[in-house]
Formats: C-alpha cells, sequence, structure tokens
C-alpha cells in the first residue's frame, strides 16, 4: 500500500488561503517558494531567547502577542540576532505575525536577510491556527488509494474489500437499497487526518459511479436519489470479503486489526458462499462494531459465561 509524500510551497497556502486569512506580505516574494512538509504550526516561544533545544524549525512560524510582547522588550541588535539565529536551524517555510500588530523591525530585517517570506495578519491566534492547520491537513497528510468499496452503514463508515470478482459492489448495491450510502466503488482514496483518523473519500471522476458486473456502470445518484452517495467518511471497520478456503473464527473473541496508513483498523473476515445475505451480514457486522466501541462484546460476554458454567461444575463435582 504506497503511501504518497505531499506538500505544498508557501506562495500556494499563500494563493489558497491569503484572502481567507487575511494574510499581507511584507517582504521575501521572491522566495515563496519554500516548501511546506508538516500540516503543523509553532509558536517559538524560548527559540526568541536563543534556545533552540526543542526547537522545531521545519513549520510555519507564528508569533502571537506574548512571544511579539518578549521581541519588544529586546534591543534591535540583540532581537535580530536571536531571530537570524532561530531563522538558521532549519527549513522554516514562512514567518507569520497575527493580531495585526505592527512588526517590528528587528523582525522584518532577520526575514530579510535569511530570505524568509514574512506576513502578517489581523486575525489573533487562535483563530488563524486553527483554520491554518485546518488547511494543511487536507493539503499535507499522508494518502492513499486501496481498492475496494466504502459504504457508510449505520452511522459507521465500512471498507469492503476482497479479490476482484468476489462481489463488493454487488454487496455495497445491496446495502444502498436497504439505505445505507455509498461513498466509493472500486478505488477508495484515504487520508490521514490529526489525531490517528482515516478519511476514505472517492477521486473526482468516480463520485456515485459505481460498476456492477453483468450491469455495467450505474449512478447511484440517478437510481436511488441524493441521499444515496456521499463525498467522505471517516473509515472505522474493515470487512474482508474470501473465499471459505481456510479457517475462519467462529466466536470473535479476539479483535482483527490492519494498519492502513500506520493508524489501526477493527477488521473482519466473512467467507463468501452461496446463499448467504452478505449486506445484511455487514450491516449487523457494524451494529455490533458500534456495541463493542460502547463497551460491549456479545462474544467476551458468552465466553465468560461458559467459563463460569464450566467453573461451577467443577466445583459441584
Amino acid at each position: 500500500m504506497p503511501e504518497f509524500a505531499r506538500s505544498i510551497t508557501v506562495a500556494q497556502m499563500f494563493g489558497d488561503k491569503g484572502k481567507a486569512l487575511s494574510l499581507e506580505l511584507l517582504c521575501g516574494a521572491e522566495y515563496l517558494n519554500r516548501e511546506i512538509i508538516k500540516p503543523s504550526l509553532n509558536r517559538p516561544g524560548l527559540a526568541l531567547d536563543g534556545h533552540l533545544e526543542n526547537f522545531r524549525a521545519d513549520v510555519i512560524q507564528i508569533m502571537g502577542r506574548g512571544e511579539y510582547a518578549f521581541c519588544a522588550k529586546l534591543p534591535y541588535k540583540k532581537l535580530k540576532a536571536n531571530l537570524k539565529k532561530m531563522f538558521k536551524s532549519g527549513p522554516i517555510p514562512c514567518v507569520i505575525v497575527t493580531a495585526g500588530m505592527k512588526v517590528l523591525a528587528g523582525i522584518k530585517q532577520a526575514c530579510k536577510e535569511e530570505k524568509l517570506p514574512l506576513f502578517t495578519t489581523a486575525l489573533d491566534t487562535a483563530t488563524l491556527v486553527a483554520e491554518l492547520i485546518a488547511y494543511l491537513d487536507d493539503c499535507i497528510s499522508p494518502r492513499t488509494h486501496v481498492h475496494g468499496v466504502l459504504v457508510k452503514v449505520s452511522g459507521l463508515g465500512v471498507l469492503i474489500r476482497g479479490d476482484a470478482g468476489i462481489g463488493k459492489s454487488e454487496c455495497a448495491l445491496e446495502l444502498i437499497k436497504r439505505g445505507h450510502i455509498l461513498v466509493a466503488d472500486d478505488v477508495v482514496e484515504i487520508q490521514r487526518r490529526r489525531g490517528q483518523m482515516l478519511i476514505g473519500s472517492c477521486p473526482a471522476m468516480l463520485k456515485h459511479y459505481m460498476e456492477v458486473r453483468g450491469l455495467g456502470i450505474l449512478d447511484v445518484e440517478l437510481l436511488f436519489g441524493v441521499g444515496a452517495a456521499m463525498d467522505s467518511t471517516p473509515i472505522e471497520m474493515e470487512v474482508n470479503l474470501v473465499a471459505p478456503n481456510g479457517v475462519i473464527d467462529r466466536l470473535g473473541i479476539e479483535q482483527q486489526k490492519n494498519s492502513i496508513l500506520g493508524v489501526e483498523v477493527n477488521s473482519l473476515t466473512i467467507p463468501v458462499t452461496p446463499g448467504r445475505n452478505l449486506a445484511v451480514l455487514i450491516e449487523v457486522a457494524a451494529l455490533n462494531q458500534r456495541l463493542k466501541g460502547q463497551g460491549i462484546s456479545s462474544a467476551k460476554e458468552f465466553n465468560k459465561r461458559l467459563l463460569d458454567k464450566m467453573k461451577g461444575n467443577k466445583q459441584a463435582q
């Protein structure tokens, strides 16, 4: 499962969000090709006084009221020297001064000498950070593509996987008929977001379309209504459809897991045999997973009762 490395330039960020974030470029227009490789921001703190031991030098630097107040107390030469030392410590993409504060001469000069884009914004720090992190998270977070079908079943995003021709799309079609929602068929784009969350979506060309053997290409929105398809959903469960040629867990005491982009997802294996209604099984599996999320495991409760019964019989003997 390949992971696609992503990055954007400061120029792209400025073009996409400059107006929404009230960003004004003060200097460094010729250096806007600097790369942003992490969906994070940093407030320098102690680095402004020369302490760089834990300084994060590979992300956008945000100077809010606290940082500004400290910088304002330093002599011009001391401030510029500290900032130049900080800027030399790594590939900083750019610097943003928030809350509409007038940029100190030492900050501007240090950015010019170290060839760093410098922005100012009228937004307060909290608002800027929230908006900018959401944007960077969407642009830069790792993503991959997997072969399968993604359906929203009883409020849970269920990724259905299996070999070609095993019946993934037919199963999804039956789930849609039962009132559940299609997200993606055949190709599922998965993105890892903050908080170890996986978001599944459909490539633009394939949205609300599915391919069913014998029927061809179907437009789910036209057939079942606009409520039958959605753009994206968190992936909370994986179902693997397999041919019945191996040992299958019949009790379900141990929760299977599968790692996608470094995030573990609850996984379930269902053997495909004639006469089994896979859509109903997946529907019930999703409901059962919701119960497990609430700390209720039918399999473990049954196992506990069985062990208690056996223990009681042994003591009676």
